[in-house]
């Protein structure tokens, strides 16, 4: 009874380096125990790879897949690489999988070098979104740009800052080791998915591609904000719409011209019948490379006219957030999909602001993804031409990339890739 009375003294005497220790000790042994777990879940994910390279071993004829994966070192603050190669190079390796690793080194870098790619079965993206929007850019801007969208299957590891596309793709996004490896595990299994892209063209003529959306308003400019105020911890997501509601800029609307049209089902495909050997020798004998050529064009120009007999519908909006989304992130089971204007009231009070904003950043799963009244229209094609005053500054999040706020023609390209994926098929994807 001494020893104890004498151990609950010293802990008073001493209270703030005991308080200290205590709190210290906690931490790690949540730290080692989050690591044992981290440790036990790659070594399941790396049993399930390594029976993949055997079956490969036991009964492949052919080469080995190769995949080329486009790294951004600077993801994650710099943790990039690290994160990979512990969780997602070690499975890939283990299933018998040919890897070919691209650092981007700049900004732009992998869609120079997705431009170029010559040789490869599939296509990881280790990074963010931004990554993302890099490659399939550099992919979609090439001259055979058709042959490889469905040639070449897409994943994404998800190690960037934003990882939008890798949420609607891969389960347990809870847990980042599981993330990672459900990610890589999906390209050993091989399941894909027809992903809608975005095709966004300036007024020059220039061509990017996105696959989640476009993002403009009050709500960007305030979590574009978000990490100057890393010096309040964990309260800086709730202070930043406080700090932006109680702004000089305050109300800060968007206003914008909009034509658009609806979507429209795609052609049917067109039913080819296998010719005879005798109608085959006689086309190849009188028909030529011209006439082939006329008929080429005539179809082509049959599609445009049908395309130009579409309506256009003039809007004017002016709005306190201005939305553009693919059903990839809207709804995915939908029939005919589409692109989706979303747009919220422009009399929104400095209190419903920040609980909006609030309300987005919460980690509670309460399936209500705004408190705020929203109007929403379909389209397949649309034309978007900011208002601003001389001077003003004004900008875009194209998938979580900023990009300055300019008239754009954006287009709807249905089923364009295909993302690999741990999540069961739709019954619009089938």
């Amino acid at each position: 009874m001494a020893a104890l009375m004498k151990v609950f003294s010293t802990l008073r005497n001493h209270w703030k380096k005991s308080t200290f220790f205590a709190v210290a000790s906690s931490y790690g042994i949540y730290y080692l125990h989050d690591r044992y777990r981290a440790n036990l879940l790659r070594t399941e994910f790396c049993k399930e790879a390594q029976l993949y390279g055997k079956q490969l071993a036991t009964f492949a004829t052919e080469r080995p897949r190769k995949v080329t994966v486009f790294l951004n070192p600077a993801a994650k603050k710099g943790k990039a690489k690290k994160l990979f190669d512990k969780n997602a190079a070690p499975l890939l390796n283990l299933a018998g999988i040919e890897v070919e690793i691209i650092k981007t080194e700049y900004e732009g870098h992998a869609k120079d070098k997705a431009s170029e790619l010559e040789t490869t079965d599939a296509i990881v993206v280790a990074g963010g979104d931004g990554t993302v929007g890099e490659v399939i850019t550099g992919l979609l801007r090439r001259d055979d740009e058709k042959t490889l969208s469905s040639k070449w299957p897409l994943a994404v590891i998800p190690i960037g800052t934003s990882n939008t596309l890798a949420k609607m793709l891969y389960t347990d996004a809870e847990s980042e080791v599981r993330w990672m490896c459900n990610a890589a595990m999906s390209v050993i299994r091989g399941l894909t998915k027809p992903v809608d892209v975005m095709a966004i063209k300036d007024e020059e003529g220039r061509e990017v591609f996105a696959v989640c959306g476009l993002d403009w308003g009050a709500f960007r400019d305030a979590n574009e904000k978000m990490p100057k105020y890393w010096y309040f911890g964990p309260l800086k997501k709730k202070l930043t719409y406080i700090f932006h509601a109680l702004g000089r800029g305050w109300p800060s609307s968007v206003t914008a011209h909009i034509s658009y049209r609806q979507p429209m089902p795609d052609p049917e495909p067109e039913i080819v019948e296998t010719p005879s050997i005798l109608w085959r020798w006689f086309s190849w004998i009188w028909i030529s490379k011209a006439q082939l050529e006329e008929e080429a064009a005539r179809k082509a120009q049959e599609e445009k006219e049908k395309e130009e007999a579409i309506p256009w519908y003039d809007l004017d909006v002016s709005t306190q957030e201005l939305l553009i989304k693919t059903d990839n992130v809207q709804d995915a089971n939908k029939d005919l999909s589409s692109l989706n204007l979303i747009t919220k009231p422009n009399d929104i009070t400095r209190k419903n602001f920040i609980k909006e904003g609030w309300n987005r950043t919460s980690k509670k799963k309460d399936g209500t993804p705004t408190i705020l009244p929203t109007e929403s229209l379909e389209f397949g094609e649309l034309k978007l031409e900011p208002v601003k005053a001389e001077g003003q500054e004004s900008w875009f999040d194209l998938d979580n990339e900023k990009f300055e706020a300019m008239p754009i023609h954006i287009k709807l390209l249905r089923k364009k890739l295909y993302f690999y994926t741990n999540q069961p098929m739709t019954s619009k994807e089938t």
